[in-house]
C-alpha cells in the first residue's frame, strides 16, 4: 500500500505529542512546512541514496554569448543539489542517434580551466560544439561558446521537491518513518523541548536513518561487478 504525507504528520505528532489540529504551533500547515524543510534541505544534504541519483538534461546555445548558465536555472525537470564528473552534448536537432553524442569535459578547477581557454576572450573564441564545462560554485561555464543549440546530459543528485499537500505520495514507501521523525527532531529543537526528549528523538531518528540507508548499501551490494579473479 502506498503511503503519502498523511501518513508522515501522523507519525510525526505521535512522536511530538501534538495532537491538536487547531493550534497554530502544530496545524497540519505548520508540520507540512517542518516536513518540507526536512525533505529539501535537511535530507537532500545529510544522505545520498540511490534512488535519487539522476540524469540532468538541458539545452545551450548561440543566445548566449558567453557561455555562462547559472546551475539549477537550466530549465530541467529536476534541481540538483551537485554534479558527478561525467557530461555528454549533441546537436538537439538529432539527439536520437547515439553517433551524435560527443564526450564533454568537466572540470572542476578553474584555474585549469581558464589557464587553457582564457579569460575575458569570448570575443576571441571561435564558436562551436563545446568540449569542455566548468563547474564551479552556482555556475556552468563551457568552452568553446556554442555556435547552435546543444543538448548537454550531466549526471548527479537530485534535490527532493516540496510537497504541497498531505495528500501528496511519498516517493518511496520506505521514507515514511524516516521523514517523520527528522521533521520531528527539527520541530522539538526549534521548539526547546526538555533535552531528554529531543534527545530520545534523535535515537528514534537515527535508528530510522540506519534502517533506510541499509536499503541504499543493498543496492549498490547488489550493482557491484564481479571480481576479475
Amino acid at each position: 500500500m502506498s503511503r503519502n504525507v498523511s501518513n508522515v504528520l501522523r507519525i510525526m505528532r505521535l512522536a511530538i505529542s501534538r495532537r491538536n489540529t487547531s493550534d497554530p504551533d502544530s496545524d497540519s500547515s505548520t508540520l507540512l512546512g517542518y516536513i518540507n524543510d526536512f525533505v529539501s534541505i535537511t535530507m537532500s544534504n545529510e544522505v545520498r541514496l540511490f534512488e535519487q541519483f539522476g540524469t540532468l538534461t538541458f539545452q545551450i546555445d548561440d543566445t548566449n554569448e558567453t557561455g555562462v548558465y547559472t546551475f539549477n536555472s537550466l530549465g530541467a525537470d529536476h534541481e540538483f543539489v551537485s554534479l558527478m564528473g561525467d557530461a555528454f552534448i549533441s546537436l538537439t536537432d538529432d539527439p536520437g542517434s547515439s553517433l551524435s553524442w560527443n564526450s564533454l569535459g568537466v572540470c572542476l578547477n578553474p584555474g585549469d580551466f581558464f589557464s587553457y581557454w582564457g579569460i575575458d576572450n569570448e570575443d576571441l573564441l571561435i564558436p562551436g560544439m563545446p568540449t569542455e564545462v566548468l563547474f564551479y560554485g552556482n555556475e556552468l561555464t563551457f568552452r568553446t561558446i556554442p555556435d547552435t543549440e546543444y543538448t548537454v546530459t550531466m549526471y548527479g543528485y537530485k534535490k527532493n521537491t516540496d510537497f504541497s499537500a498531505d495528500t501528496n505520495p511519498l516517493d518511496f514507501d520506505y521514507w515514511l518513518r524516516f521523514i517523520a521523525y527528522g521533521a520531528a527532531v527539527n520541530y522539538a529543537m526549534d521548539y526547546r523541548f526538555a533535552d531528554n526528549v529531543t534527545e530520545s528523538l534523535k535515537r528514534d531518528y537515527a535508528r530510522e536513518k540506519k534502517l533506510m540507508l541499509q536499503h541504499t548499501h543493498n543496492q549498490i551490494k547488489y550493482s557491484r561487478g564481479s571480481p576479475s579473479f
